[in-house]
């Protein structure tokens, strides 16, 4: 099934800025134009770029036009990039309130979704997160708990990527200095 035209359109202008197209500032043509050169309606060129605004790619100025956004707040599909990381990038202090932290059984689609066995158990997580004392999103993770078991709450819910990142260094030296057998 194909992506709907604004969510196409969407795409292709965050391409284009990613390939240089538009730097960082930069005004980009107005939506009538823009609308033309999709050749799509006002309507669903404007629902593209408002989900553009929304992801912090694009910002509106009011009399002035849309612009590339001189803060992205985006996670780039190579990689995943921490908040803690996006937000000390831009500047802000990056904190938490943890909302709820409890081991369950999962539910069939998380077993489904997060491919894991029968018996094993899944952390679900509910935080605020906050940059410069400023609540900016609610984010709820379902993690597979032989993930974060070794890791203390507190390890976990201030900054969940970074401690992943620490399992995995640690798994790796592990592996490195284990001598091999012949």
């Amino acid at each position: 099934m194909e992506a709907p035209v604004y969510i196409q359109i969407h795409n292709q202008i965050k391409k284009e800025i990613e390939a240089g197209k538009w730097q960082i500032g930069d005004r980009i043509p107005s939506e009538r134009d823009l609308a033309v050169t999709f050749n799509v309606s006002r309507m669903t060129l404007r629902q593209a770029i408002q989900t553009l605004v929304d992801e912090g790619i694009l910002e509106r100025r009011i009399g002035a036009g849309t612009f590339v956004a001189n803060q992205k707040v985006q996670e780039r599909v190579s990689g995943v990039t921490s908040f803690t990381d996006i937000m000390i990038a831009q500047g802000k202090r990056p904190s938490s309130k943890t909302i709820s932290y409890h081991v369950a059984k999962p539910s069939l689609s998380e077993s489904e979704k997060l491919k894991l066995k029968d018996g094993d158990q899944v952390l679900r997580m509910e935080r605020i997160r906050f940059a410069d004392d400023v609540p900016i999103s609610f984010e709820v993770a379902t993690v597979p708990y032989d993930l974060v078991k070794d890791f203390s709450k507190s390890e976990v819910t201030k900054s969940f990527y970074h401690t992943l990142e620490k399992k995995k260094a640690a798994t790796s030296s592990a592996a490195r200095s284990k001598p091999s057998v012949r």
